[in-house]
């Protein structure tokens, strides 16, 4: 995904003509946004027996929807070009699925947040479509595994990075500052893997044994509204 974004920011820098820094005029712009995101991954859980060998395999993949707001300030160069910061305070969150049922030690349930994913991106406007833009970037964010756990043991948070890939159409609202923008965009997040801190040999009965989680194929697709406000706009 990496490279297929490089491959494709140098290709639309490319089409854009060499007039694009004849400006030395810098703005700055800010947004806040409205998203709706579908997300999925591909989860596997295993667990061990008190002799580290592999027990109950279980694999599940999912979708799910969120919504959630954000903000993000860009600085622009020249008429086309804009770097970009985008925060989102919200979490978004999984369903809750649950595992070992009927088990002595009791039942698990898990569901993850996913916070602070941070985007930073470039964002290049399109000079023959007006008003429309790509943008490609890197994304980071934390997961908070959010546990009931029957034996009392809990998972470990991790953090993970990624990329995105997006376009959209902006437009000023008349003469003034504020435009209106309108965007979508294609996330993938690198894999993680975390456990529940019982040891490899340490599993029993009482403490439910060792869980591991293996998540991949990340992704999510996602929609946004914004209202921005621009400085230094002609």
């Amino acid at each position: 995904m990496k490279k297929i974004i490089i491959a494709f920011t140098m290709l639309i820098i490319g089409t854009v003509s060499s007039h694009a820094f004849d400006r030395s005029v810098f703005s700055v712009t800010a947004g806040i946004a409205a998203n709706q995101g579908v997300f999925g991954a591909t989860a596997t859980e295993t667990n061990f027996t008190d002799t580290n060998t592999t027990g109950h395999i279980k694999k599940e993949s999912g979708v799910f929807t969120d919504s959630y707001g954000s903000q993000f300030l860009e600085l622009g160069i020249g008429e086309w070009i804009s770097l970009g910061y985008e925060h989102t305070p919200d979490s978004v969150t999984t369903p809750t699925n649950t595992s070992r049922h009927g088990n002595a030690a009791g039942e698990n349930n898990v569901s993850v947040d996913f916070n602070d994913l941070n985007t930073t991106y470039l964002k290049i406007g399109l000079p023959f479509a007006s008003g429309m833009y790509v943008k490609a970037g890197s994304v980071s964010t934390d997961l908070d595994i959010k546990e009931t756990m029957g034996s009392g043991s809990s998972y470990k948070n991790v953090s993970t990075d990624g990329s995105v890939i997006g376009v959209g159409y902006s437009k000023f609202l008349g003469d003034s500052r504020f435009g209106l923008r309108i965007e979508g965009s294609y996330l993938e997040l690198d894999a993680v893997s975390t456990d529940n801190g019982v040891s490899k040999t340490g599993g029993t009965v009482a403490n439910g044994g060792r869980n591991q989680i293996d998540a991949k194929n990340l992704e999510g697709l996602q929609a946004k509204v914004a209202l921005t406000i621009t400085l230094g706009k002609d």
